[in-house]
């Protein structure tokens, strides 16, 4: 699952994880950090943004209820700057109306925060490891 880079030093890929519950962040970042991840916890929208084309992430996943601006509205710009990235939201409500939203904003993935941060990392685990085997 690791990878190693030319100079034989130990490459960990780029996640950002913008999540208004600290708890469910932290926690998150502890089980994706122990999967390999260089994790950035982000409180904000503009700062998941910010920090995803600094630091050139390869995933980011975004709580749809971000303070000063939805995950909704992040992952669409995000999508729209053509950033290479896979975007994940995480929301309580997960129905057929949210679904189709997340496929018109461009989200790789729509995750019910109800399943908890083991069904964040269920349903993210298989681009994980497409992008821990580059």
């Amino acid at each position: 699952m690791f990878s190693w880079d030319d100079n034989a030093e130990f490459y960990r890929p780029c996640l950002i994880l913008g999540h208004s519950d600290s708890n469910y962040a932290i926690n998150a970042r502890r089980a994706l950090r122990q999967l390999g991840w260089d994790v950035y916890l982000a409180g904000t929208g503009p700062e998941a943004r910010r920090l995803a084309k600094m630091l050139a992430a390869e995933i980011v996943i975004l709580d749809t209820e971000l303070s000063e601006e939805s995950g909704w509205l992040t992952c669409e710009k995000l999508v729209r700057d053509e950033i290479p990235l896979k975007v994940f939201l995480v929301s309580k409500t997960v129905n057929p109306v949210s679904e189709e939203f997340r496929q018109f904003v461009g989200a790789a993935g729509l995750i019910s925060y109800h399943d908890g941060v083991e069904g964040l990392v269920d349903q993210v685990c298989g681009d994980v490891l497409t992008v821990c085997d580059r």
